[in-house]
């Protein structure tokens, strides 16, 4: 084999190999980015939801990333079924205000009824 192709063998082993090294540890930054930046998420949840509670603190500083990560996502569903809850409550309250309308309607209406029949039965007993 000619020196310049095992030079040139080396030199692409060289670069696969430098390659890998870099993929993996931009693939571990950016774990170590993600699991802090989850961890902060986390701390501010904590501070503003919680009144910054010092036990549920030191909690979020025992988790490990995968907690903190699973604890966010429950987090997320929550606050994403509070959004649907608030559209359901003012489509509740729409309707509940339509039947109270609606029954003071027909409680008038009866109210009115009764009046009318009150003064035929009054009419019909003076004679």
């Amino acid at each position: 084999m000619k020196n310049s192709t095992k030079a040139l063998l080396i030199g692409f082993g060289t670069l696969f190999t430098v390659g890998a090294i870099v993929v993996s540890s931009s693939n571990m930054a950016m774990e170590k980015i993600e699991s802090k930046m989850n961890r902060k998420r986390a701390r501010y949840f904590v501070k503003d939801k919680l009144k910054g509670n010092e036990n549920a603190m030191s909690v979020i500083d025992d988790l490990s990333d995968m907690e903190v990560a699973n604890l966010l996502g429950v987090v997320d569903k929550v606050s994403d079924l509070r959004g649907s809850m608030s559209s359901y409550g003012e489509h509740l309250k729409d309707t509940t205000h339509d039947f109270k309308e609606t029954l003071m309607d027909k409680k008038s209406d009866l109210k009115h009824e009764f009046k009318h029949q009150k003064k035929g039965l009054k009419h019909k007993f003076k004679k």
